[in-house]
């Protein structure tokens, strides 16, 4: 009788193991439709592999399990934005016996999912709790241009399994959730990665490493030889020249040097306006790639007004570097020597080396380095998506013709800014050598430019139906390329001449009315109302800017709005740059005035193009990130922080060496008895003219 319980017990607990074992839904499901699916020949060793961790899962095998566990069996969060479903990608390619046991290696892929192949969607947000869950997540787009029927899934896959078959997968593993449309959407596998896949490094990857250290070894053996040997130092040979040159505590004064001349004010606004940029970009971003709670960020733009006009129009705030840059070119053009082709040559020049040597070192580095510095599920798809357009197309960049030449494949997109300066830069010193050379000439050349620069805004925006405003679309996630917007209005430089010739303007009547001279000369009541008016005129082209976005204006709307508004924030921003300067407004130019901002102002410019190039170290992410005010704050704080100091080695091991070198040979500046002035008329007259005139 014992023997027989004792029998009968095992025989249950067998057939409990048994029912535990195989008793796995999940499993069965994802068997069984893989079971139906045609496998090519290829395809055949992938199959069992992917039959065997099943298997091995029900059998609870640690090593099938450890893979299973890395991948998110249903995506979450989608009604509230989560596009990225990544399991966890450190599990699936670093396990702890893949040296051992290189038969059970694994890769990770990377698959999209498009729940609505029509890829139609309706712009309104659904409320009534009781439709059909579909009419939410397929049909549904927010203002930002956010939709909820695509999803980003990371999977893990024995090694060497096709793509074909990822995909298989893919679906397979989707016919088991609750997402009725998921079980038939279109699936893609955008990349895979195997486990300790050796790397290769490519030849502009050694020669960008090298460059770095063979200029950190120079700059440290010319400071080194210039504090050390000053006497030898001293003498004029090209040798000592180049030692100076690289003396990095040389370098390192001319980022804290004053000039008697500058605009104080002018270093606050430039600054504060590079940190903005960066915060916004920061935002665009994290909400273009992965974001658990989005809908809070496009919930903002409701809810919180004060957020929504800063980041719905934040792109006009770019239109303050370029009057600020006219207003420094204004100031300077009655004591430039272009008289001669020559000279004319060498000014282009001096202002190419300014902005090319930060654009080439971050040109380079993408096109060669940001592949092989991080690794993560979504790297590929940003990081390495923008090495190939850099590699690509660098020589455009380099060229200054990469917001022209095959936008829809531009490198770096956010450097857009240099190409369009040194355009405007270009075509005023033409300007003016045709202008001293013909008056006449000259002066109907400059007015065509004028009207030029006036009506292309509204045509551009006429022809091609553009909304008013370029409203960063989280459909299109961190690649703003394929906006028609970006690429045929945003990034031109004959849209963005206006508030560039009101800089130029405002510039020549300081060269006339030098500050120095004329401080102080309005009132206190003068000058805080002048600037509370440019203040509120800032305001209001942004909120207008905000209902344009809301209201999605088209048409004539579009056109006189961007026929305006670029050319009137440049108006206010100046506007607070002149009172600043010739009124008194003491809080606001002690604070803009602020010594400290001098340095950083100076460093600004680098701010600007690196920023956007950690920012794609974003794409390392293995989770998804939480939008939250504060915390973007402190990551974007730490951001400029970075770019700081990247742009202040890139100035101290590339950009000044260059620059010093160089000045010698582009100098054009002429002696006391040649420096040019400007007649009443605005003609140049050089003392001979003058006494011809008289």
């Amino acid at each position: 009788m014992l023997f027989k319980s004792v029998a009968c017990f095992f025989v249950f607990a067998n057939v409990l193991a048994e029912e535990l074992i195989l008793d796995i839904p999940n499993l069965d499901h994802i068997f069984e439709n893989l079971s139906k699916n045609e496998w090519d020949a290829d395809e055949v060793p992938c199959r069992d592999k992917i039959f065997n961790i099943l298997e091995n899962v029900k059998n609870s095998t640690l090593w099938a399990t450890w893979v299973w566990n890395s991948i998110d069996q249903s995506p979450t969060g989608i009604f509230f934005g989560a596009r990225y479903h990544l399991g966890s990608y450190d599990q699936c390619l670093r396990p702890p016996w893949l040296a051992t046991h290189p038969e059970l290696r694994t890769q990770y892929c990377l698959a999209e999912i498009e729940m609505n192949k029509d890829g139609v969607k309706t712009m309104e947000e659904v409320s009534d709790p009781y439709v059909r869950a579909e009419d939410y997540y397929l049909d549904t787009k927010t203002h930002f241009g956010r939709s909820f029927s695509y999803i980003a899934h990371g999977v893990c896959l024995p090694a060497g399994c096709p793509s074909k078959s990822a995909v298989k997968f893919v679906q397979a593993l989707m016919s088991t959730g609750y997402l009725r449309a998921a079980r038939g959407a279109a699936v893609s596998i955008h990349h895979c990665e195997e486990a300790a896949a050796p790397r290769e490094y490519s030849t502009g990857y050694y020669v960008f490493v090298y460059t770095f250290a063979t200029l950190l070894f120079i700059a440290v053996a010319s400071t080194y030889y210039v504090s050390e040997y000053p006497v030898t130092a001293s003498s004029n040979s090209f040798a000592n020249h180049v030692a100076k040159s690289f003396c990095l505590r040389r370098n390192w004064n001319t980022v804290f040097k004053s000039d008697k001349d500058e605009l104080p004010c002018l270093h606050g606004i430039r600054f504060l306006t590079a940190i903005f940029i960066a915060f916004s970009h920061c935002l665009a971003m994290s909400q273009g790639t992965s974001v658990s709670n989005a809908i809070d960020f496009d919930r903002m733009g409701t809810d919180r007004p004060v957020m929504a006009i800063a980041t719905t129009h934040f792109d006009v705030i770019v239109d303050t570097f370029f009057s600020l840059s006219g207003l420094l070119v204004g100031k300077s053009l009655a004591t430039l020597d272009i008289i001669k082709h020559y000279s004319l040559m060498k000014n282009i020049m001096k202002r190419y080396i300014r902005l090319g040597v930060l654009l080439a070192v971050t040109v380079f580095y993408l096109a060669h380095m940001s592949k092989h510095t991080d690794d993560g599920p979504v790297y590929p798809k940003i990081a390495f998506y923008e090495q190939q357009m850099c590699e690509k197309n660098w020589l455009p960049a380099i060229l200054m013709v990469g917001n022209y030449y095959n936008a829809l494949e531009m490198c770096h997109p956010a450097t857009w800014y240099i190409p369009c300066d040194f355009h405007m830069y270009v075509m005023t010193l033409v300007l003016l050598y045709v202008y001293r050379k013909n008056s006449r000439i000259g002066t109907a050349a400059a007015a065509i430019v004028l009207v030029i620069s006036f009506i292309m805004p509204v045509i551009t925006i006429y022809v091609y139906d553009l909304p008013a405003i370029l409203a960063f679309n989280i459909g299109t996630e961190v690649n703003i390329r394929p906006s028609s917007t970006f690429r045929n209005f945003y990034i031109k430089t004959h849209n963005r001449m206006g508030p560039y010739a009101i800089g130029l303007a405002a510039g020549y009547l300081m060269s006339i009315y030098k500050p120095k001279d004329y401080r102080k000369v309005w009132s206190k009541t003068v000058s805080f109302l002048g600037t509370y008016v440019s203040l509120n005129l800032m305001l209001v082209i942004l909120v207008l800017g905000h209902l344009c976005f809301v209201y999605r204006v088209h048409g004539w709307l579009a056109c006189i709005f961007a026929a305006f508004e670029r050319n009137l924030f440049a108006v206010a921003v100046l506007g607070v740059v002149i009172f600043c300067t010739y009124g008194q407004v003491p809080l606001i130019n002690q604070f803009l005035s602020w010594s400290v901002f001098a340095p950083l102002s100076r460093l600004s410019y680098g701010l600007y193009v690196i920023h956007l190039v950690l920012l794609y170290q974003t794409s390392s992410l293995r989770d998804h990130m939480k939008y939250h005010l504060f915390q973007s704050l402190i990551y974007s704080l730490g951001l400029v922080v970075v770019s700081l100091l990247l742009s202040l080695m890139v100035w101290l091991l590339a950009e000044a060496p260059l620059v010093n070198i160089t000045n010698p040979y582009l100098n054009t500046k002429g002696s006391a008895k040649e420096k040019v002035e400007i007649s009443r008329n605005g003609a140049h007259q050089n003392d001979t003219s003058k006494q011809k005139s008289l």
